[in-house]
């Protein structure tokens, strides 16, 4: 039977391949975003600004602590390559999401890719991708067992065959970035065989809502121990804490659920702080259910909050690792 040996669960942020001397410009975006999610409600930018006036967001801001708050995200980062590298799968089960990039008419609750090879580079953003193009392995295999697998335990899903045109990336057919930023950054685009699914934490109405999630985990993790093959394999999240609204004392209150495995916490949490992208952390459900299984402790190699405007838009930073110890 296969023998997971490594866990991960870490952000794909654009910020953490952007100078930092840039943040305050890409912070600009949000002054615009209809989906700044916070405390449960959605806000504008001005309200949003309002409301965090007296959170001491400012000195946040200035250029030396983004630059501080980048070169820990960096450092954080290389320990997660060296873990990677050090425990080496054999076959790596990679869920992040799509974020209307190639699902533009249809948003499937939950889709696993069958097909043999994943495409990146060029003109995925830098940090997302290599500066030439490049063809992975998958692992159709693996993704057809999942699939009957997870039917079979009740699970409905959707077989993604061949991947849309990413209209992010000129229409060509270049991954998403969630898992660009996986096989670019982690695996240094050398990846094993690996299987993409992809699950809608962003949009409704076909977000699962979190216990579903948690029975998706469950159901992922036995699957996969029960594929008949004596290959390794490493299950990898790719997703963030709060954002794009960062909420350090939601962040808190996420990772010491982590550190306990008290999924019944979490589950009680209303949906509407499971929202935009802190609805992510549903993505890091697919891996942590396992580990716990496993009994094996989170490893939480850094948290670091980054801000890039006054209302308090940015990213909670959280990376993660499970593997024996």
């Amino acid at each position: 039977m296969a023998r997971v040996v490594l866990g991960m669960a870490l952000p794909h942020s654009g910020m953490l391949s952007k100078p930092p001397e840039t943040w305050l410009e890409d912070g600009k975006r949000d002054h615009k975003n209809e989906m700044l999610w916070y405390h449960n409600r959605r806000w504008t930018y001005e309200e949003l600004k309002e409301e965090r006036k007296h959170d001491g967001i400012e000195p946040k801001l200035t250029l030396e602590e983004r630059s501080a708050r980048f070169q820990r995200c960096a450092a954080a980062l290389e320990v997660m390559r060296r873990v990677y590298r050090e425990n080496k799968p054999d076959v790596a089960v990679i869920i992040g999401k799509d974020q209307r990039e190639i699902f533009i008419d249809t948003t499937p609750s939950l889709a696993i890719y069958t097909g043999k090879t994943v495409e990146n580079g060029p003109p995925q953003r830098k940090g997302w991708g290599p500066n030439r193009a490049v063809t992975y392995q998958a692992q159709p295999e693996l993704a057809l067992h999942l699939i009957k697998s997870l039917e079979n335990d009740g699970i409905d899903l959707t077989e993604l065959v061949r991947w849309p045109p990413n209209v992010w990336c000129q229409n060509q057919t270049v991954v998403p970035h969630a898992y660009g930023f996986v096989y670019h950054q982690i695996m240094g685009d050398d990846p094993p065989p690996s299987v993409p699914i992809l699950m809608n934490t962003f949009y409704p109405p076909t977000q699962p809502p979190f216990r579903r999630s948690l029975k998706f985990a469950k159901s992922l993790f036995d699957a996969i121990q029960a594929w008949e093959t004596d290959k390794t394999v490493a299950i990898i999240a790719s997703g963030g804490l709060s954002h794009f609204v960062c909420d350090e004392e939601f962040d808190q209150l996420l990772l010491s659920c982590f550190r306990t495995y008290d999924f019944e916490r979490l589950a009680q949490i209303s949906e509407g702080y499971y929202q935009s992208g802190t609805s992510e952390v549903k993505l890091f459900m697919s891996v942590m259910v396992g580990m716990a299984e496993l009994g094996w402790p989170v490893n939480l190699v850094d948290y670091v909050p980054c801000y890039r405007t006054e209302a308090g838009t940015g990213e909670g930073m959280g990376f993660m690792y499970w593997n024996r110890q």
